[in-house]
């Protein structure tokens, strides 16, 4: 398309449209990409333009169509942002800027699709699709012009995805279909939406998509005939009403029929409502003028009746549905008025001001702060990548079911949310206190799916809280978040009280006094030191077992050794060095080994070797706050396999290590835990056992030492401990 008539095409909405920038934005863009191709062979500022003309479809501003020429220049070519700002000014620029960064947030190729286990691979590549898609919805809150321009690129993208590799256009294919399409219906930009939902399920499911496709075209001529006789029908009986309106019919895109078919496990024969019907009038009193006269003409569904005038869904869309019986058979009628239908069709973009560049009506701004809320609530969640995806599919893709306070006041929520979802929309107090509901009057348990029309009484005790069994009964972001956030903020409070009592019980091992050491500037100091920012992050480290409290209070005492004179364990050197429990890997004999108390490593830890000054090697557990920052004097050393399995005659060497065992206080726990331990023949050094002075809910907290051969031994002696039951938290001490 030439320049000329892009402009045409603008000022037939805009008549103000600012052509002298048109035209130089154009001549720059396609400069830009002088000598450029598509995979396709065509010249790649096609693409641009292509870009262009969708966005001035939608009838927006001129600066973003400009961006929408523009907007590759800064990922394709030699152009600064700096050069564009200075061209044509900051408000361009920044678009453009925007764009690119959308186009850096790529998820990698071959997410996992079957049933498969999940690999570390998987987990990773999921952890960064959820960034990407977090940081791609931040750049879209921003300015939303900055998503109807990706829009607009995406969906040129999909029209052309054939002349790619299969790989990418599955990749891109997958990414349209969970990502852009969702965006544009919660923007209520259904004629984008449809289109790339129809492409993305063509390359996904290319067999399912012929056969849909062949299927439609089979009965084509008899449908197109019917409709053509209910339509001047409808026309008739409206016209005897006094209301003048466009009568049309629609067939229902084909991503959407696969929709119901899988949903509903119906078969494409058994689908009575290929074609819709769609009453265009001049007026809002004109749709339920038409309404009426409809249903004095023709039974119809009173379930399937939806009032969207009345109600608007979030993306602005307005309409009244209803399914009308003709000799039996369902006929779907949307009835609404032109200004509706634009909505409809362009979502946002109806409500833009294309002078300004920016929604300028309240029902656009409503829209928009709809989506920016969706964004926030969905970017605040700490759910696993998989469940992020998940939400933030639901959160911008489902329907809104419409819900009444026992005051009247209305609420929407997605399709499928609970009594629980409904408690955190009032308050989060509402919801952390939940105990039950009322629905319709009566009786109804918090997980219950609420329905249009429900009226909810949520029912709540003060000494009420969440439960982790809630979360697979949640449907929103936000309900999601604020249970995780709660059980987070519980977690670390108990945490924190256990470090205390933990190093609190250590120092008295050394005859000190705790209320001295606790809050002294000494600790405060070592707190620094790993790398904590206060007193509370270092109890919450040493509560979850993430740093020891023997090492901690090794480097608070007084007396406090360095690693080259530090009480050890030898190894003695008289040993013969095959029999000896650790060696440097290169096998050079430096001299003696010293395994160190301060972090107490085991056969099959990772152990790291520190040279001192004419006391040998001393050994330590990787990542031991003991090793002095000299990573000139730190050695590789290993673990001899013979140490680790019994050699002959000889009974293997065993090690003393540190447990806490969290459980219930209830008879015969004790006896449990010894017995769980006992089956591996390993001894109970000693032990002390009392009632945990951090949880009052019948928790004991036993201290254990126990002899063991290696890590693996003790792998399997905690994991024994923790299949028990009412235990509930098995730690490494030491």
């Amino acid at each position: 398309m030439s320049v000329k008539s892009l402009i045409r095409q603008i000022q037939a909405y805009n008549p103000d449209a600012e052509v002298e920038l048109l035209e130089r934005c154009y001549r720059f863009a396609r400069e830009a990409h002088e000598g450029q191709k598509r995979k396709s062979g065509e010249p790649y500022f096609t693409h641009c333009v292509k870009t262009a003309v969708i966005l001035a479809e939608l009838h927006l501003d001129t600066h973003t169509i400009c961006a929408g020429l523009m907007h590759d220049v800064l990922e394709d070519t030699g152009i600064t942002r700096e050069e564009l700002q200075v061209r044509f000014g900051a408000n361009i620029a920044n678009l453009v800027e925007g764009v690119t960064k959308i186009g850096q947030y790529r998820p990698s190729v071959g997410s996992p699709t079957t049933s498969a286990p999940i690999t570390v691979e998987d987990r990773v590549h999921r952890k960064r699709q959820a960034e990407t898609y977090r940081k791609l919805l931040l750049a879209t809150a921003e300015d939303m012009r900055v998503i109807l321009i990706k829009l607009a690129d995406r969906l040129h993208n999909m029209e052309t995805l054939k002349f790619l590799t299969s790989e990418k256009c599955q990749r891109i294919a997958k990414e349209t279909l969970e990502i852009y399409a969702p965006i544009a219906h919660r923007l209520g930009i259904w004629r984008i939406m449809s289109r790339l939902e129809d492409l993305a399920f063509k390359h996904l499911y290319p067999t399912e998509y012929r056969k849909i496709a062949d299927l439609l075209n089979q009965k084509l001529t008899e449908r197109e005939a019917y409709c053509d006789r209910m339509v001047k029908q409808i026309r008739q009986v409206l016209e005897k009403r006094g209301v003048y309106a466009d009568v049309h019919g629609r067939t229902k895109h084909i991503y959407s029929i696969y929709q119901k078919m899988q949903q509903k496990g119906t078969p494409f024969s058994e689908i009575r409502d290929l074609v819709g019907l769609r009453v265009l009038v001049k007026t809002e009193p004109d749709c339920y003028t038409a309404l009426g006269a409809l249903h004095n003409k023709w039974n119809y569904h009173p379930d399937r009746l939806r009032d969207w005038i009345g109600q608007p869904k979030k993306n602005g869309y307005q309409s009244l549905h209803t399914t009308i019986l003709d000799d039996g058979k369902p006929v779907e009628v949307q009835i609404r008025s032109y200004q509706m239908h634009k909505v409809a069709a362009d979502g946002i973009a109806a409500h833009w001001s294309y002078k300004e560049g920016v929604p300028t009506s309240r029902q656009g701004r409503f829209i928009f702060a709809s989506y920016k809320q969706i964004l926030e609530d969905i970017q605040e969640t700490q759910d696993s990548p998989h469940q992020f995806v998940e939400s933030m599919k639901l959160e911008l893709f489902q329907d809104e079911v419409y819900v009444f306070s026992p005051k009247g006041d209305l609420f929407k929520l997605p399709a499928g949310a609970t009594v629980i979802d409904f408690a955190y929309k009032i308050h989060t107090d509402i919801g952390h206190t939940c105990v039950g509901a009322e629905v319709n009057g009566s009786i109804a348990p918090i997980r219950r799916v609420l329905e249009n029309g429900d009226q909810v009484n949520i029912r709540t005790q003060s000494n009420g809280k969440p439960s982790r069994s809630w979360l697979p009964h949640v449907k929103t972001a936000t309900a999601r978040g604020k249970i995780r956030h709660w059980f987070r903020e519980k977690d670390r409070a108990d945490a924190l009280e256990l470090g205390k009592k933990f190093l609190e019980a250590e120092l008295r091992t050394f005859y000190l006094n705790a209320r001295d050491y606790l809050s002294s500037p000494e600790l405060l100091n070592i707190a620094k030191q790993l790398k904590h920012k206060n007193l509370g992050e270092l109890f919450v480290r040493i509560g979850n077992g993430d740093e020891s409290a023997i090492q901690v209070v090794n480097l608070l005492k007084p007396e406090v050794p360095n690693p080259e004179t530090e009480t050890v364990e030898d190894v003695k050197p008289e040993r013969k060095p095959e029999s000896a429990a650790i060696q440097l890997e290169n096998n050079i004999d430096l001299g003696m080994m010293r395994i160190m108390k301060c972090c107490n490593p085991i056969p099959g830890d990772q152990v790291v070797g520190y040279l001192t000054r004419g006391r040998g090697v001393s050994v330590h557990r990787a990542g031991c706050i003991r090793i002095l920052d000299e990573p000139e004097r730190l050695l590789a050393v290993k673990w001899l396999e013979k140490s680790m399995s019994e050699n002959g005659d000889h009974p293997p060497d065993v090690y003393p290590v540190k447990i806490l065992v969290e459980c219930s206080d209830r008879p015969g726990m004790l006896g449990a835990i010894t017995t769980a331990i006992a089956q591996y023949k390993v001894n109970i050094r000693c032990g002390t056992f009392q009632p945990s002075t951090v949880h009052l809910d019948a928790t004991a907290a036993d201290n254990l030492t126990i002899d063991v051969t290696g890590a693996e031994q003790l792998d399997k002696v905690m994991e024994a401990i923790r299949q028990l039951k009412g235990v509930q938290r098995v730690i490494r001490l030491s």
